[in-house]
């Protein structure tokens, strides 16, 4: 509703169409066998993770069906095509609540049901997946040119390590998924809030129209050099202690995939430093733009964005 009611253009439509679509036909069949489950167990939904680890092991499909559910809401490599058009179409409120908290939901079912499952042929299928093609990703990103576009498919990289991490059976991979898809919530809805702000100023996401825009106003330049920072895991960032654990956790990984570990790590701190350079670098094209005018609420919101970071790496039990 917040796609087709306060999209941008008229693509919102087909945005729109992709959300139904991907969600629906992933959520269905879990759907389907809950009520199931509750109508020949007589049993309410408190209960059903015990209906489901009386389930034999030996079955793929319900495998693929209850993970398949969260991965595409996540989303996971080859079911993401939704995400970026949602992200484009959607107003900066849409994108900030895409980001903070509809993608997270899928983390947390991830966690909930993959101990259920134990180690399977499947998991580990769909952990070589993610790895491997979040380095693609993470390479591609480098290409773009759209801030919103740039911002939503870093998502999906951040992603792949956030799958790798509940899929691996561990405790440190599943501690460094928590930290990552709450630390990931913080900042890129950030990132997305002063996206937002840079669009209204030049009615533009191109990185060519917005580059030096970011020179006028120090404070904006501050706070947009932060959330970069602190996103790819920077130092003294929260996102930092998710990214030691998750790696760490994936050593054991064979060295094709330790080296995909690697180049995903590489590639996000690089087209996010470019994502900070360009805007910051050179003179704004022919344009005045009103950076003068910055309006304390959003100086505001930057801030609440920061200072959760590196208070939940000072004190990790307010999790």
């Amino acid at each position: 509703m917040i796609v087709i009611g306060w999209g941008y253009q008229i693509e919102r439509l087909r945005a729109r169409l992709f959300i139904l679509f991907y969600t629906l036909f992933a959520s269905l069949p879990l759907l389907i066998i809950i009520i199931n489950i509750i109508r020949s167990s007589h049993i309410t939904v408190i209960y059903i993770y015990a209906c489901l680890t009386s389930i034999p092991q030996s079955g793929k499909r319900l495998t693929v069906i209850l993970i398949g559910a969260f991965l595409v809401k996540f989303p996971i490599f080859f079911v993401h095509q939704w995400l970026p058009k949602a992200h484009v179409e959607a107003p900066v409120g849409g994108s900030i609540i895409l980001a903070g908290v509809l993608l997270k939901l899928g983390g947390y079912g991830l966690l909930r049901i993959s101990p259920l499952l134990g180690p399977s042929r499947v998991l580990s299928k769909v952990l070589i997946i993610s790895i491997w093609r979040g380095g693609i990703l993470s390479a591609v990103c480098i290409r773009l040119r759209d801030l919103k576009v740039i911002i939503a498919y870093s998502s999906v990289v951040h992603i792949a390590l956030i799958i790798a991490g509940c899929t691996s059976a561990s405790s440190w991979g599943a501690n460094g998924a928590i930290i990552i898809i709450i630390a990931h919530g913080v900042c890129s809805s950030g990132i997305f809030s002063f996206a937002n702000i840079i669009y209204e100023r030049s009615h533009s996401r191109n990185l060519v129209q917005n580059k030096g825009i970011l020179n006028i106003l120090p404070a904006i330049r501050i706070i947009w050099f932060i959330l970069c920072v602190a996103n790819f895991g920077g130092p003294f960032t929260y996102n930092l202690l998710g990214e030691i654990l998750l790696i760490v956790n994936l050593i054991s990984l064979r060295g094709p995939l330790l080296m995909r570990v690697g180049l995903i790590s590489f590639f996000s701190a690089a087209y996010r430093l470019i994502l900070y350079a360009r805007t910051q670098q050179g003179l704004p094209l022919g344009r005045v733009f009103s950076m003068s005018n910055i309006r304390y609420r959003e100086i505001l919101i930057g801030m609440s964005h920061i200072w959760p970071i590196f208070l939940m790496l000072l004190s990790p039990s307010l999790i």
